[in-house]
């Protein structure tokens, strides 16, 4: 924890200069697994919200299925610097040999912040960084012993008028073990006009020599600067279970105007 909490200040230590990190049209984490390079901007509150429907079956007659809502809320201390936070809370059955169990409750409160590093030019990418760590106060079916934190390096570049590549690599822990996983996102997005776009996207992880791969995607619909909506849909096949997701959200934000008053 003393390493996690020196990186923290030397990052907190380093935003002396500011990087134009406020958008014309907002900028945020959904749809898709994948987060920007790109903080949201000096004094600007944003909310990204999603509901989903999960399930999961194995070969041995084990199936889930359930319902989550994750919101993450971000704010501007800088330019180049933003504080957050993630609830998640989720409902779900799981079935093994025609035995049922119930689990719900609050399974996820992160706290963290975002530094947006490098703005890039071309085909140089813009870099970013992000810390979150999760904290052991979740519900009895999703608690967890110690703080679980995560990192995660992130490029974005526009590799033509139409596509943007983004990637995200990085660690995470579970708070129940000290061995890590390590994650990936690679996600291509491209617009079809002003206000509808799309991306494919596929992500996973590594951990103790097993690997997974998962592939999404989905439509954002951009209402206006300050608000979108969003729908997309993912699966996996990985070690024999299979994974299907689909998820709905809205991401809004204060303006400019309205932070300045």
């Amino acid at each position: 924890m003393k390493s996690l909490i020196a990186l923290l200040c030397a990052f907190i230590g380093g935003i002396n200069y500011c990087h134009a990190q406020f958008n014309e049209t907002i900028r945020t984490g959904r749809p898709g697994q994948a987060i920007g390079a790109f903080t949201v901007g000096h004094t600007i509150f944003q909310v990204q919200s999603g509901f989903d429907y999960y399930k999961s079956t194995t070969s041995a007659s084990i199936f889930s299925e359930g319902f989550l809502n994750n919101t993450v809320m971000r704010f501007g201390l800088t330019e180049p610097f933003e504080v957050s936070a993630l609830v998640e809370y989720k409902t779900e059955t799981i079935t093994d040999n025609d035995v049922k169990t119930e689990a719900s409750g609050l399974s996820a409160l992160d706290l963290g912040m975002r530094y947006h590093i490098y703005t890039g030019k071309g085909l140089v990418p813009n870099v970013g960084f992000q810390i979150r760590t999760r904290l052991p106060v979740l519900s009895e079916d999703y608690k967890i012993k110690d703080l679980a934190p995560r990192f995660i390096l992130v490029t974005s570049q526009k590799l033509s008028d139409k596509f943007t590549l983004i990637t995200n690599w990085g660690a995470a822990w579970n708070g129940n073990d000290s061995a890590p996983r390590g994650t990936y996102v690679v996600n291509l997005s491209f617009p079809f006009n002003d206000s509808f776009g799309a991306f494919i996207e596929t992500f996973g992880g590594l951990q103790k020599g097993t690997s997974t791969i998962n592939f999404d995607t989905g439509l954002a619909w951009l209402i206006n600067p300050d608000l979108q909506l969003d729908l997309y849909s993912g699966y996996g096949n990985n070690q024999g279970i299979n994974d299907f997701f689909l998820s709905m959200g809205v991401s809004w934000r204060t303006s400019r105007a309205e932070s300045s008053k």
